[in-house]
C-alpha cells in the first residue's frame, strides 16, 4: 500500500485513526469542516498518533461546510499533490463525501474502508477487483482514552491497588464464591468490618485484634475467610478476634463492599485474552486534561442534573474491556442501582466510546430485588442500549463469560 492517506475528518474519533494503526504511514491528511475539527480532537488525535505511530506526519486541512466547488477544489489540491495517495472512506461531512463523488467520475482515485467495528477492510483500486480482508488492529484501554480527549490517572486500580498474579486471581475466585454463599448479607458484612477496622486499625504490622460486640454478625466473614487461607495467625476468644490479612489486596476487598464484584467481572473477562485484548479495573478518567475548562464546566453542570453530585464523582468506571479497538464500559452493581447509575454510564461510554462503544451494567443480585420499578429501569436501559447482567450470584463463570463475549455481537 502507498505512503499517502487521505481521512475525511469524522466526530467518531475512532474513524479518524484505522489506516494510522494499520499501515503506521509516512502522512496522514485530513480534510474536516471547522465545526467537527476541534481543536481538542486534533490535539488528541496528535498525541494518539505520537503513541501508535510517531514518524506519521499529520496534515490538517479545513474546508467549507456548505460550498460544494470549495470542497471539490480542496480534494482536488489534495489528488494533484498526492497522485498515489488512498482515500479512506468511513468518515466525513456530507459535503466533502459529494464533493469526493464527483471528483472520483473523471479521476481514477485509490479508495479503501476499514470497519472499525468489525476490522473488515475493502480496498477499492481503479482497475483492479475489490478486495477485502480483516486487520488485526487492536488498541489499549490507556491508548482509547487519549484517543477520546482524557487520560487515565494514576489513580487507576489497575495501576495503584491491584497486582494480578496468579496467586491473586486464585484469591479472587475464592472470595467470590463466600460472597456468593452470603449474597446480601455481604454488602452488610464489609460495611460493618469497614466501620470497625477504621475504630480500630491494624498495627505497624498488619495485625487486628477486633471486638466482637462492634462486629456483631460479620464476626461470620472472618470465620468463612480463614477457613479458606484469606487470614494469617487467626485466633479468637469470647470477645476479639486477632488475625492478619494474607494481603493487602484481600484487606482491601473486605473492607469496601463493591470491589469483589468489579474484580470477578474483570478477573473471568481476563480468561480470554484472545477476545478481550486489554482491561483495566477501577479506571479514574480525567476527562479533559486541564485543555478545555469550559467544556468541563459544562459537562458538571449537565451531570448534576442527573446525579445531583459533583463533577469528580463520575471521573470512576468500575471496569473497562477492549475487544480489538472497541471499548466495553462496565459498571458493577453489589447493591441498588437506580436510573442514576443509568446516566452516569451512559454519558461516560458517550464521551470516551462514541458510538461503537458497548456498555452494560452487572449487578450481583436480582434486578427485581434491588431496583424500585425494576420493568421500567429494565425498560429505560434498554433504550439506552445498555446491557442489564444481573443476579451474578447465581451466574456460574462460564454463563458470565459468555454474557460478556455477546455484548460485542
Amino acid at each position: 500500500m502507498g505512503d499517502i492517506y487521505v481521512e475525511f475528518f469524522s466526530d467518531e474519533a475512532l474513524e479518524n485513526v484505522m489506516c494510522l494503526l494499520q499501515y503506521k504511514p509516512e502522512r496522514v491528511v485530513y480534510l474536516g469542516h471547522k465545526s467537527t475539527m476541534l481543536t481538542r480532537k486534533i490535539d488528541s488525535l496528535r498525541d494518539f498518533a505520537e503513541l501508535k505511530s510517531p514518524k506519521t506526519k499529520l496534515e490538517f486541512i479545513e474546508v467549507p461546510r456548505d460550498n460544494l466547488e470549495e470542497c471539490i477544489k480542496a480534494l482536488e489540491d489534495v489528488s494533484d499533490r498526492y497522485p498515489e495517495a488512498f482515500y479512506e472512506l468511513t468518515g466525513g461531512g456530507e459535503m466533502i463525501l459529494i464533493a469526493f463523488g464527483y471528483l472520483s467520475a473523471t479521476k481514477k482515485l485509490k479508495t479503501l474502508r476499514i470497519d472499525p467495528y468489525t476490522g473488515i477492510e475493502v480496498n477499492m483500486v481503479p482497475g483492479a477487483v475489490p478486495t477485502q480482508h480483516r486487520d488485526n488492529l487492536s488498541i489499549t484501554v490507556k491508548e482509547n482514552i487519549i484517543l477520546h480527549g482524557g487520560t487515565l490517572t494514576r489513580q487507576t486500580g489497575s495501576f495503584s491497588t491491584w497486582n494480578f498474579t496468579d496467586t491473586f486471581k486464585e484469591d479472587i475466585r475464592t472470595i467470590w464464591d463466600i460472597a456468593r454463599g452470603l449474597q446480601h448479607k455481604w454488602n452488610s458484612y464489609c460495611s460493618i468490618i469497614e466501620d470497625v477496622i477504621k475504630a480500630n486499625p491494624g498495627d505497624e504490622y498488619g495485625h487486628f485484634s477486633l471486638p466482637k460486640s462492634q462486629l456483631r454478625d460479620s464476626a461470620i466473614l472472618f470465620y468463612k475467610l480463614n477457613s479458606k487461607g484469606m487470614l494469617r495467625d487467626y485466633h479468637e476468644d469470647n470477645k476479639r478476634i486477632r488475625f492478619s490479612f494474607k494481603t493487602d489486596a484481600i484487606r482491601h476487598i473486605v473492607t469496601k463492599t463493591g470491589n469483589i464484584l468489579e474484580l470477578h467481572v474483570y478477573e473471568v473477562a481476563s480468561r480470554r485474552p484472545d477476545i478481550f485484548t486489554d482491561e483495566i479495573i477501577g479506571a479514574m478518567i480525567d476527562w479533559n486534561g486541564d485543555k478545555d475548562e469550559e467544556e468541563k464546566r459544562e459537562f458538571a453542570s449537565n451531570y448534576e442534573k442527573y446525579m445531583n453530585a459533583s463533577y469528580d464523582t463520575i471521573n470512576e468506571i468500575d471496569v473497562i474491556l477492549m475487544q480489538a479497538c472497541v471499548p466495553i464500559f462496565i459498571s458493577c452493581k453489589s447493591g441498588k442501582a437506580t436510573s442514576n447509575s443509568l446516566h452516569e454510564l451512559e454519558t461516560v461510554t458517550h464521551r470516551f466510546g462514541g458510538k461503537y462503544a458497548r456498555k452494560a451494567l452487572v449487578m450481583a443480585l436480582p434486578c427485581d430485588a434491588t431496583s424500585s420499578g425494576s420493568s421500567f429501569f429494565k425498560q429505560r436501559a434498554k433504550e439506552m442500549h445498555i446491557w442489564v447482567i444481573d443476579n451474578l450470584y447465581a451466574m456460574t463463570d462460564e454463563q458470565l463469560l459468555k454474557k460478556l463475549m455477546q455484548l460485542h455481537n
